[in-house]
């Protein structure tokens, strides 16, 4: 009987020495996923809660941004307005005086305007006359001959993108004939501008 006493407590040590012990990162990988587990049902069960929580917060934010961004704005133009207010207080009355009138066309103007036009263009058979209304000719000439050319783009560029082959190839043909009098109206008006400057 005291044989069967003593051996006791070391039979109960071997039992519990015998059961298998799991190593401590296998407890704590468990232990993670069944929190990821549980994390992910509570999502699944508060899903509409939870996106209407983050959709709120993202829009508080916005709107916060919002309100500090015109917030900012109105303390520069109230701050650039009293810099205005100090340069204009510093300056004495001569920047009143010397600020800009208000132009009219009265006949004084007309009287100006008639003696440098006497000047520019001395007489109706004269040289500059010619030179101004062929150059006001040729500059309205190269307006419509652009305007003409940027619509046969647009149509060489729609034809193409159609696959109409036969009908690009044919703008393609007409943009090079519209090409000659663009380069002489280009060569008109730069000869002209340089014939006005000897």
């Amino acid at each position: 009987l005291s044989r069967k006493n003593h051996n006791a407590p070391r039979q109960a040590t071997m039992a519990v020495l015998s059961k298998p012990v799991l190593p401590a990162h296998l407890t704590t990988e468990k232990s993670a996923r069944q929190l990821v587990s549980s994390l992910s049902s509570l999502y699944l069960k508060h899903r509409t809660k939870v996106s209407r929580t983050v959709y709120l917060t993202f829009f508080v934010a916005l709107l916060s941004r919002i309100h500090s961004a015109i917030s900012e704005q109105k303390a520069a133009s109230i701050h650039q307005e009293t810099v205005r207010q100090q340069v204009a207080g510093l300056s004495d009355g001569r920047a009143q005086a010397g600020a800009k009138k208000r132009v009219e066309l009265n006949r004084e103007f007309f009287r100006n305007l008639l003696r440098l036009l006497r000047i520019v263009v001395p007489g109706w058979k004269s040289r500059e006359l010619g030179l101004i209304i062929s150059h006001s000719a040729f500059l309205v000439a190269r307006t419509l001959i652009s305007l003409y050319v940027a619509d046969l783009d647009g149509k060489l560029v729609s034809s193409l993108v159609r696959g109409k082959g036969t009908e690009f190839l044919l703008g393609v043909v007409w943009w090079m004939v519209v090409a000659v009098p663009a380069t002489f109206t280009n060569s008109m008006v730069s000869s002209i501008a340089i014939g006005e400057m000897v």
